[in-house]
């Protein structure tokens, strides 16, 4: 069994983009910022704080850039959306950006439009960056239930 690799045919760009899987995994479209499914937990830290060693960071190239994060596949926005809200709570919209990527566009409602929020409905094949981030995250982990291999 070892030494026999299973066959895997993996999925070009339009293909994977079609997939109801990818579009629409309620674990990552429904994923805070902080708790039991979240941001926090899945890091390991919290996404603010890098932001804030970001502001205080001595290396910055561009000491008055806003530091920045960039969360790809971001399902709803919904944690950058309550991060949105505690960087204003903390006087901190002017010296941050926040930016999510999703394939679709569901994205939650946002209270009261931030400066600092940015949420795209594209693909992260055909998406570029126009800015540098100190912090990009990706969180996906769907998986496929109920279903079975052949015997």
């Amino acid at each position: 069994m070892f030494g026999q690799r299973a066959s895997l045919e993996l999925l070009g760009n339009d293909a994977l983009e079609q997939s109801a899987v990818v579009a629409n995994c309620t674990m990552n479209r429904e994923r805070q910022l902080s708790g039991v499914n979240s941001y926090t937990r899945e890091l390991g830290f919290n996404p603010l704080d890098v932001l804030a060693a970001g502001l205080v960071g001595a290396g910055r190239a561009e000491p008055s850039a806003a530091a920045g994060w960039l969360d790809l596949c971001c399902g709803t926005g919904r944690a950058l959306i309550q991060a949105a809200g505690e960087l204003r709570l903390a006087g901190l919209t002017g010296r941050t950006l926040l930016v999510g990527v999703d394939l679709v566009d569901a994205f939650d409602p946002v209270p009261a439009p931030p400066l600092n929020l940015e949420l795209v409905c594209a693909s992260v094949a055909n998406w570029a960056p126009t800015r540098m981030f100190d912090l990009i995250t990706c969180l996906t982990d769907c998986t496929t239930s109920g279903t079975s291999s052949p015997s």
